[in-house]
């Protein structure tokens, strides 16, 4: 296989940055930090996944318990990989991890080098690489090169075979899941991606009908971060491909607004801000549409399948 396809063969699926939240002595330090692990992760060709900016205890208090709970998990049941802080104990950390066993997701377990690791963690069969680290450097190199042999090993690893029949419909079943979210979780994503009035309607409306995504919500609001305006002219543009005019009147601003509102977006998610219909939609089936289905296709079809 060459560079590219290597590089290609890594890049399927999201790396989920799992580490303490609640009541942290230092919480702007150690957010910093997992933002260097997610740095490290996108580097090795992965998309991370940053609790903090969706679920965080303080900014996002307004969340109930089990609307945490479903989002995350299904960030991590989606992941590709999980990265485990173990510097800090903590049980969010130990539940993702067994999460991440459940669902056949490989783990790495990170923590300075002095920290001592619990062996019961260290135990758990979905631990497939331990990095312990001096300095950021360190850090850096040797995460990488574990998220590599992670991605090896997954491509490589003897998984089940299992019918083509099987696979096809566990891939339907895939994209159901990922069309259709709880209610709830809905709900929650709004609140998080502070939209509300006729624009979280709209939103609603079209997860509830399949024009988007409900993983894709799930994508535009933790993933990309989008919020607001930003996140209600995306969608009802690009997403519904409702005219200026009725993404104005909804929105509740006027037309050149709603333009620099989703240049704003665009940019955001990594689209040209003038970018065409044809690039856009291509995105919107590739990024909102694919992603919760590349894991399942990599745990089926890895193992000489799919090569």
């Amino acid at each position: 296989m060459d560079d590219a396809k290597e590089k290609a063969a890594v890049a399927v699926g999201e790396a989920y940055i799992s580490g303490a939240l609640t009541a942290l002595e230092d919480a702007p330090r150690t957010k910093v930090f997992y933002e260097l692990l997610a740095e490290i992760a996108e580097a090795a060709g992965l998309r991370a996944y940053l609790p903090h900016r969706v679920t965080d205890p303080v900014a996002a208090a307004h969340l109930d318990p089990r609307s945490v709970y479903e989002i995350d998990r299904a960030h991590v049941t989606n992941a590709a990989v999980l990265i485990a802080y173990a510097g800090i104990p903590s049980f969010g950390v130990g539940i993702e991890v067994e999460l991440a066993r459940e669902h056949s997701v490989p783990v790495i377990v990170v923590a300075e080098r002095e920290r001592p690791i619990s062996r019961l963690l260290l135990g758990n069969p979905a631990v497939v690489e331990v990095v312990k680290f001096a300095d950021l450097d360190g850090l850096r190199r040797a995460l990488g090169s574990a998220l590599a042999a992670a991605a090896s090993a997954t491509r490589g690893g003897s998984r089940p075979m299992v019918s083509d029949d099987v696979v096809v419909r566990r891939f339907i079943a895939s994209l159901e899941e990922a069309r259709r979210l709880p209610i709830a979780e809905v709900t929650a994503l709004l609140r998080v991606g502070e939209v509300d009035g006729e624009t979280a309607s709209a939103i609603r409306d079209a997860v509830e009908r399949g024009r988007l995504f409900g993983a894709g919500l799930r994508d535009l609001v933790g993933r990309y971060a989008l919020r607001g305006a930003d996140l209600g002219a995306f969608v009802l543009r690009d997403v519904l491909e409702r005219s200026l005019a009725e993404a104005a009147a909804t929105l509740g601003v006027d037309p050149r607004t709603v333009r620099r509102h989703v240049a704003t977006a665009r940019a955001r998610v990594g689209l040209p801000e003038d970018a065409p219909a044809d690039p856009v939609a291509q995105w919107l089936v590739t990024e909102l549409i694919a992603p919760p289905t590349r894991a399942l296709q990599l745990h089926l079809f890895t193992g000489g399948r799919a090569r």
